[in-house]
């Protein structure tokens, strides 16, 4: 049963990201063949600091203060016990409250991912290693604006995740790459997490880094917002509460730890998980 507890983790952990760095924030936890988990998620972050090139400086008036709030459907299905394919779909809503009135909303950006377990070994131990590729595909928004659902870039992204669970606890390190369209950088992005599961509850500390290969800052000369190297490094916990049978509560929250060209935002973000 504890097995079930960390499939339906993963599905939060996906879910609840309206980061730039969606699609990110992978484990090595993969369901069986036939398996399926659907997951909706609700989340609201918001800032009124952002990072100019590295400075945190106070959001301009025009800009004021920025929130943004998504519902997230995800949604993976186990074709065999060690090939798995998902879709992660958000809707999002975001604006500043500054004289400018800047806002948007919409569908944003839709992940289709692959996941393959390439080995597994161990005794009380138990070791994995899973690679996943696909694609980030944008919906038609506008990209270039202080306020927008995305930097409107297609992508290309892959990633490959260590695991060991000894247990009721484990840690999972990833490390990705995302190939992105037009003046859009390149990233490098890394996820760790640790967690442990005890009764019905399953809970983790995560970190996460966000790193562009090079780009402009803003306010540099004929900056455009998509071309902005954007990275950060956020901290927080998720939780997964099982209820009965194959449904689940879950609820999250994040901090920004530093950053380059973005918003020194919080968030945070309930959702259910249903499993069959």
């Amino acid at each position: 049963m504890k097995r079930h507890y960390l499939i339906a983790f993963t599905a939060l952990l996906l879910a609840a990201s309206t980061l730039p760095a969606a699609a990110s924030d992978l484990n090595g936890f993969m369901p069986q063949a036939g398996e399926a988990t659907f997951a909706l998620s609700y989340t609201v972050e918001g800032y009124d600091e952002f990072y100019r090139g590295d400075t945190l400086v106070p959001a301009p008036p025009g800009l004021g203060e920025v929130e943004t709030t998504s519902l997230t459907a995800w949604f993976r299905y186990g074709i065999t016990d060690d090939f798995a394919v998902s879709i992660n779909a958000p809707y999002v809503d975001t604006e500043g409250d500054g004289s400018a009135g800047f806002e948007d909303s919409g569908l944003g950006d839709v992940t289709l991912l692959g996941y393959l377990r390439l080995a597994e070994w161990g005794g009380a131990a138990r070791h994995s290693l899973t690679g996943a590729g696909g694609l980030r595909l944008e919906s038609g928004y506008e990209g270039d604006a202080p306020v927008s659902l995305g930097d409107a870039s297609n992508d290309m992204l892959v990633r490959l995740v260590y695991q060991v669970e000894a247990g009721n606890l484990y840690f999972s390190q990833q490390v990705g790459y995302d190939w992105r369209s037009g003046e859009v950088p390149d990233v490098l992005p890394l996820h760790t997490e640790l967690g442990y599961t005890f009764g019905r509850t399953t809970v983790n500390l995560f970190y996460t880094n966000y790193n562009s290969d090079g780009g402009t800052d803003i306010g540099d000369p004929g900056f455009t917002f998509p071309s902005n190297e954007e990275d950060f490094e956020r901290a927080g916990a998720k939780a997964y509460f099982r209820l009965g049978g194959s449904f689940g509560l879950t609820a999250a929250a994040y901090t920004t730890l530093d950053g380059r060209n973005t918003g020194d935002s919080t968030g945070v973000s309930v959702g259910g998980v249903f499993g069959f």
